[in-house]
């Protein structure tokens, strides 16, 4: 039986001139699975019933089964299970970005490299996947979600090196403009260096983003954590690297997993800078996914910006990827995607469709870190559990219940004597925007040239600004700045100080933590905002600003544009 998916368009019209049918037909057929995404033959509504009875007897149609979806309440990240008509299961995710869609594919069922990080080498390869089956699991996923895939990532389950002769032929299907016509630019291939598959990949001088899984930056510890490092050195692989770049004029990418106590010191960091040094690429570091299976653990938050730090300052291009689809298990093997310290995500949480919060804790590093996500974590839970109460209620609810609940806890030990944080709720539904404030965090609503601080600090200057006694410029640099008079977990009781409002269309909702309006001045903020298109740009901008401008203490921001 012919898998008639993974025909190319000339080799389809061979195929069905052999059938005894003329080239309209290959085309019809073509547009069919390739465009209009069909399920079967029996879709193919202008093929006459004699021509679909022949193509069943003579070839197979794939398509994928969706077995389990599973949707992240934190990001809107969907997974896929999806069974192959052996009976065998490939998993797909996909990642909701400001600028389309993304989906990551797997190229096999399971993988033989043996990677200690990764999940989907635990039981080893069981075979390669058809352009067809890899196709599909893209396919299935547009039609289900009737949205269209604007990026295409091979990083699932599986080495696309090993399957190499599948995956080009993939990529051409998926490229050709008769089909779903996605550029070469945006599909990125992830391999963990199988050096002379990715020589020929380089002579083909495709224009996709190539990714290597380095993970280490010396041979004798890149053996410990990946076993093709036994079979081809880091120097083989980046000579490849150069002649892939030569031969492209293409960036590439470096996968650098963060395993703590393995590969994150600062000797690591140095060794990792001598090789890369002068070469056309950029580095993502990847907080490795702890695996029940594996003893790896993540490096802590200020360990994985000291190794970036170290990076960037010896002019390395570098980001940190994070974790998508975290409570949905959304990580197969090192599947994960772009983003900084920068939270631009809705949660669906019960009967509030849109949550936001910001929490910027108290009491020094290691309290202020505990009461600000148990504050996040217990609204949340709170908020899903309530019924029957407007949005309101249950947000002012919420907040003193937690109120009582943190201050338990600071009892609990002499560690988290001063144990609180800031809090400011958003939730946005019909265009309605309802806001929950307490402490110094901030919500702003910018309409076309205008921004409007929503919230009021509620602290020492503040107050002395309301009286008239400072300026708000004079305000950001007095010495009793960070006087909080309102803070969840300090005292008994606590007011949430609550705000509804109307937002016209197009309007732009900012939260941050004063990290950041320590630092910038509301027309600065507003002049980002308003200059970047894209809301991930803009709130990566302000926070770097922030720290151009010495900001020192943590910044959190969200942007939602309606």
């Amino acid at each position: 039986m012919t898998d008639i998916k993974s025909l190319n368009y000339d080799e389809l019209v061979t195929y069905m001139a052999g059938l005894g049918e003329k080239k309209f037909r290959a085309s019809q057929l073509y547009q069919w699975m390739h465009e209009k995404l069909a399920d079967s033959f029996d879709e193919c509504t202008n093929l006459s019933n004699a021509l679909r009875q022949k193509l069943k007897e003579t070839s197979e149609y794939v398509c994928l089964e969706p077995v389990r979806v599973q949707h992240s309440k934190l990001d809107g990240t969907e997974k896929y299970l999806f069974r192959l008509s052996d009976g065998n299961y490939v998993e797909s995710v996909l990642m909701k970005y400001h600028h389309g869609n993304s989906v990551c594919i797997s190229s096999q069922v399971g993988c033989r490299m043996g990677c200690r990080f990764c999940a989907s080498t635990l039981n080893g390869k069981v075979r390669d996947l058809r352009p067809s089956e890899m196709l599909d699991q893209i396919y299935r996923i547009q039609k289900i979600t009737g949205e269209r895939v604007s990026n295409v990532v091979v990083m699932g389950s599986g080495e696309p090196m090993d399957n190499y002769d599948n995956l080009i032929k993939f990529i051409e299907l998926l490229n050709d403009e008769r089909g779903l016509n996605i550029s070469q630019r945006n599909i990125t291939v992830s391999s963990c260096g199988i050096v002379p598959k990715l020589k020929e990949l380089a002579d083909l001088k495709l224009q996709i983003t190539l990714a290597i899984s380095l993970h280490a930056p010396n041979d004798e510890l890149r053996k410990t954590m990946m076993p093709i490092a036994n079979k081809y050195s880091i120097e083989e692989i980046m000579d490849v690297c150069r002649y892939y770049i030569e031969c492209t004029g293409r960036r590439i990418s470096f996968e650098y997993s963060l395993v703590k106590g393995v590969n994150d010191s600062m000797e690591c960091a140095k060794q990792l800078i001598e090789l890369v040094k002068g070469m056309n690429c950029h580095i993502n570091l990847i907080p490795v996914n702890s695996i029940k299976e594996r003893d790896y653990k993540q490096t802590g938050k200020d360990e994985v910006y000291a190794f970036k730090n170290k990076l960037e300052k010896n002019g390395i291009n570098v980001t940190i990827r994070r974790e998508m689809g975290r409570d949905i298990d959304g990580a197969c093997g090192q599947l994960r995607n772009n983003q900084d310290y920068i939270y631009t995500s809705v949660d669906r949480v019960g009967c509030l469709p849109n949550l936001f919060i910001v929490a910027d804790g108290m009491g020094g590093h290691k309290a202020g870190d505990i009461a600000s996500r148990f504050t996040v974590e217990t609204i949340k839970t709170l908020i899903e559990q309530s019924q029957g109460k407007d949005a309101i209620s249950i947000i002012n609810d919420s907040v003193k219940m937690v109120n009582g609940l943190l201050l338990q806890k600071a009892s609990e030990s002499e560690d988290y004597y001063g144990m609180g944080t800031t809090l400011v709720i958003a939730t946005i539904f019909d265009n309605v925007l309802r806001v929950a404030n307490v402490g110094d965090s901030r919500l702003y609503v910018i309409d076309d040239n205008d921004i409007t601080q929503i919230t009021r600090d509620h602290s020492l200057v503040e107050e002395m600004v309301l009286a008239g006694q400072l300026s708000k410029s004079e305000a950001r640099t007095h010495a009793r700045k960070n006087v909080i008079t309102r803070a969840i977990g300090v005292e008994e009781q606590v007011e949430p100080e609550m705000f509804s409002i109307d937002l016209k269309e197009n309007s732009k909702v900012l939260m941050c933590s004063d990290g950041l309006t320590n630092m910038l001045e509301d027309a600065e903020i507003l002049s980002i905002v308003r200059n970047n298109a894209d809301i991930e740009d803009a709130a990566r901008m302000l926070i770097d600003r922030a720290n151009e401008n010495g900001g020192k203490d943590n910044i959190s921001v969200i942007i939602v544009e309606l």
